[in-house]
């Protein structure tokens, strides 16, 4: 790619078409994902350490002390399994980043949990294990599109126990229109995210109010005139929306808690809320 297919470019991105995806599951990318989810300065790739205790609190209080299998979608280093095993719980995880997997797989050992820990996209797992409670967090269930959400929830459905119930961590309809509709912005970084070498980094946002979905055009420019691009789509859903989403895949609401409640984080307060499901 180059300075022209950028000058070039169709404009408005189309969601989930244009531009490659965001690499998660690349080693490098992955390698450089982990630093920020290590990192206890802010909350924006994991949650810092006290937020997770918190949700922890109330994850453990809704579910008792049995001895419960747990799946966690899109898990991560593992922070959250990490303590609910501590805790007693049966547990599982499932993420796209090999770092960390691998990061995950090496506390785990270290610290004596069993805790299977898998490499895969969450769209296409499947596990003939059935779980009492599964959760999706941070938001990620609106990176999907509704056509993948339509796939993904009656295959999740599938692995709960009769009863199980399902934590989903999503983004206010607000909070995505206000994401598609933020001006363009541009910085220079010594390394980043999506390159460890000096470049310039330009960002385009689109909103489709038809099909209220958000996307984000990531423009990475590197010496040479090297030129990458990656896109990121983010459906947005009213609570009603999200209420009939789910009943038409099998999940009944067992409660809501707005940010306030449910305390996400500092970078994420008013922005995403959790929502509880049990299989109808």
């Amino acid at each position: 790619m180059t300075l022209s297919d950028l000058i070039k470019r169709a404009i408005p991105a189309t969601p989930w078409q244009s531009g490659e995806k965001i690499p998660w599951n690349d080693e490098s990318f992955s390698v450089r994902m982990l630093e920020n989810h290590l990192s206890q300065e802010h909350d924006w790739a994991s949650r810092r350490f006290r937020v997770i205790e918190q949700q922890i609190h109330q994850i453990t209080a809704r579910l008792g002390s049995d001895r419960r299998r747990v799946l966690d979608l899109g898990c991560g280093p593992g922070f959250y399994l990490q303590r609910l095993a501590a805790k007693g719980y049966r547990c599982t995880g499932v993420d796209f980043s090999p770092a960390s997997i691998r990061y995950a797989k090496e506390q785990a050992a270290k610290d004596g949990f069993n805790i299977d820990y898998v490499l895969s996209d969450i769209r296409t797992y499947h596990s003939t294990e059935r779980f009492d409670f599964i959760m999706l967090t941070f938001g990620e269930f609106n990176v999907f599109s509704r056509d993948d959400i339509e796939r993904l929830l009656p295959q999740v459905a599938s692995m709960l126990n009769p009863g199980g119930m399902l934590l989903t961590e999503v983004h206010t309809w607000d909070e995505v229109c206000r994401q598609g509709m933020q001006e363009s912005s541009w910085q220079t970084l010594e390394s980043g995210l999506f390159s460890a070498a000096p470049h310039l980094l330009l960002q385009e946002n689109f909103w489709d109010g038809e099909q209220q979905i958000a996307t984000s055009s990531y423009w990475v420019i590197e010496e040479g005139d090297k030129v990458s691009r990656y896109d990121s789509s983010m459906q947005a859903y009213t609570q009603d929306g999200y209420r009939k989403l789910f009943a038409s895949c099998g999940f009944a609401p067992v409660g809501t808690q707005p940010s306030a409640s449910w305390q996400p984080g500092e970078e994420f307060k008013n922005k995403l809320d959790a929502y509880w499901w049990q299989k109808a």
